[in-house]
């Protein structure tokens, strides 16, 4: 099932459970699977009528007691082209004819984006299942399950069946 197919889906259960979803907020690290995870907030918001906010958490600045400037300087550049990846992946989704903004925020990523939820008044968080396996659950490398702990609104995750 591709990614449209999967928000045709998406636009029945809404639909027939009377879902009110006007504000997504889409939790992305800007990699290509975040990508599609983009791509398929897009649908799903086209389908329910929804405006998207692409959320990117960048982790904590170095304490600079131990910090180098020269890495100081590294963090800087990463936050700033991060930056505008997210830029441009929200151009993408404009393209598609939804609504669309950003948030760039600082922080533990799911503490940060059940926050921006609450921020924003959001009516779901959509995210991408990373490290699906034993092993990325053990290690917290996937940040769905934390994002559910937290959140006071629901979250959808997408996962992409090939990864």
């Amino acid at each position: 099932m591709n990614v449209l197919e999967k928000a045709r889906s998406t636009k029945r259960i809404a639909a027939t459970n009377g879902f009110n979803i006007k504000r997504i907020i889409v939790a992305v690290d800007l990699s290509p699977h975040s990508a599609k995870t983009a791509e398929y907030a897009a649908e799903f918001a086209k389908n329910v009528g929804a405006a998207v906010t692409l959320l990117h958490i960048f982790p904590p600045e170095p304490s600079t007691e131990f910090a180098s400037e020269q890495l100081y300087e590294s963090y800087e550049q990463g936050r700033r082209l991060l930056g505008w990846k997210l830029i441009e992946l929200v151009e993408k989704v404009r393209q598609t004819g939804v609504k669309c903004d950003h948030d760039f925020r600082v922080g533990d990523p799911a503490e940060q984006i059940a926050r921006s939820a609450q921020d924003l008044q959001a009516d779901l968080i959509i995210t991408a299942a990373h490290h699906p396996g034993f092993l990325g659950r053990l290690f917290g490398l996937d940040q769905a399950p934390r994002i559910l702990h937290r959140a006071k609104c629901p979250v959808l995750v997408y996962h992409e069946g090939n990864e």
